[in-house]
């Protein structure tokens, strides 16, 4: 069977005229002089005209081969639609059509992860780093109100007496924080502190330098020692910024260079940034960088950390499977690794103030106001 259609070699937009020849399932293209252009199997040959409607033929050789025959004989067509039946069939996908769409969807990921990993927290460190003092301030004092009420409302008192107002204690706790506090180059990034009534175990600091101590703990720390240790720690997160990094993180780059710019009117965004706080937890980078520096913080003042162990152990099985618990215990590194890294720092140190300071603080919230 012998028929003439026209060649398109898929390099140029010029066709020429062929004779295309099918014989015992085999194709041969030929051109006028009777030269063999390409020669295949009648069964790779497909259809490729998208107008079905046409009577004309637009066929491929290979899947992966740009050359094309056109038909337009409508004697021929039929023919070669008789002794090609499949024309019409799908191709079968060449091997390796993934490897493409495999390393672009790889590299995709790839961008995904260096962003997520690398570029957005140090473009949030950065942020934060360069929020002005004046704001953090304000924001944290903004905070600080919003989770006074809120415990207060919890515990159905008025706002002023959700707060331990114990002159003696405060003043136990503020020595205790200042000296921790000389382990810093500039002194301790603790502004101001607050006790609150709660019965949860738990503290966390707010951008500023606002430490919130909830009574909880004090109930819970059998000794001062462990006590300070969570003191130090959450000076390790005020020291390198965390929470404000932790609030642009969780709220978005766009609300830092708000803050950046002085923008902090919002006060849901404000309500949220208190609970954010009370119930967010820190990465594990953050949680270990703060951890390291309680270590270092108690072992420049003199204090035994050793008491933080079982303070965190009776704070872990208080909590497990709750899916919630103090903001120093989320998230952080393992149980494990936590403890090795206490046990490591040593026993060495003495108490971190007397017995009748410790057990005036312990019962701070107890006393009435």
């Amino acid at each position: 069977m012998r028929g003439a259609g026209r060649l398109f070699d898929g390099k140029s937009a010029k066709a020429r005229d062929i004779a295309l020849i099918l014989d015992e399932d085999r194709f041969r293209i030929e051109s006028p002089d009777c030269v063999l252009v390409r020669d295949g199997w009648c069964d790779d040959l497909r259809n490729e005209n998208k107008n079905r409607r046409s009577a004309n033929l637009l066929l491929s050789v290979a899947p992966d081969d740009p050359l094309r025959i056109e038909l337009t004989d409508p004697v021929f067509v039929a023919e070669v639609k008789a002794y090609c039946p499949r024309l019409e069939a799908r191709r079968a996908a060449p091997s390796g059509w993934w490897k493409p769409y495999f390393f672009w969807i790889g590299g995709a990921a790839a961008s995904v992860l260096l962003i997520y990993f690398f570029v957005l927290p140090m473009l949030v460190s950065a942020v934060a780093r360069i929020i002005p003092d004046s704001t953090r301030e304000e924001l944290g004092a903004k905070a600080e109100d919003i989770i006074i009420g809120s415990f207060a409302r919890r515990g159905k008192l008025k706002q002023q007496d959700a707060v331990c107002a114990n002159p003696a204690a405060m003043k136990e706790i503020d020595a205790l924080v200042e000296h921790l506090g000389d382990g810093f180059k500039d002194g301790s990034p603790i502004t101001s502190i607050t006790v609150i009534r709660s019965k949860m175990a738990n503290a966390f600091t707010l951008p500023g330098g606002r430490l919130i101590i909830l009574s909880g703990l004090l109930d819970m720390a059998d000794s001062p020692n462990g006590f300070a240790a969570v003191l130090a720690h959450e000076m390790g997160h005020a020291e390198h910024r965390h929470p404000m990094r932790l609030m642009i993180s969780n709220a978005g780059v766009a609300a830092g260079l708000s803050l950046l710019l002085g923008d902090i009117s919002g006060g849901t965004f404000i309500a949220g940034f208190g609970q954010m706080m009370i119930s967010s937890s820190y990465s594990r980078d953050f949680e270990r960088e703060a951890d390291k520096t309680a270590v270092a913080l108690m072992k420049k003042a003199g204090y035994n950390i050793a008491p933080m162990i079982p303070l965190f152990r009776k704070l872990e099985g208080q909590n497990e499977g709750k899916g919630f618990g103090p903001s120093f215990l989320q998230s952080h590194p393992g149980m494990a690794e936590r403890i090795e890294t206490l046990t490591k720092a040593g026993h060495e140190g003495g108490p971190a103030m007397s017995p009748d300071d410790w057990a005036n603080i312990r019962t701070m919230c107890k006393k009435p106001v």
